[in-house]
């Protein structure tokens, strides 16, 4: 399994839970990846899940301090869904974040 799976199967259990969330620093751990290299590996398990027709499971993944995504999430996600191009960066989260935890919670 790469990191790249590992990741998106991590994310998957984290949506499971309710509201569940992880940190930066934890999930790079939980892979051996600094916390400031995820960005690579998160925008491919987005870019993956986006021709998969699933949510971007990198919504989950927030700052210690701000307890939301990093700014490349926001950027990540509008350029892969074309429907966030006008939508605020609260309301994108949220509604990609919902769409994460619907996903698993109906499997």
């Amino acid at each position: 399994m790469d990191r790249v799976d590992r990741i998106a199967d991590i994310l998957y259990g984290v949506a499971s839970a309710q509201d569940g969330l992880i940190e930066y620093a934890p999930l790079g751990k939980r892979v051996g990846v600094q916390p400031n290299h995820l960005g690579y590996f998160l925008e491919r398990v987005s870019t993956r899940a986006t021709r998969r027709a699933e949510p971007l499971w990198s919504a989950l993944v927030v700052s210690k301090d701000s307890r939301r995504p990093s700014e490349g999430f926001y950027l990540l996600a509008r350029r892969l869904r074309t429907e966030y191009a006008d939508v605020d960066d609260r309301t994108l989260w949220l509604e990609e974040r919902q769409r994460c935890y619907d996903t698993a919670r109906s499997t």
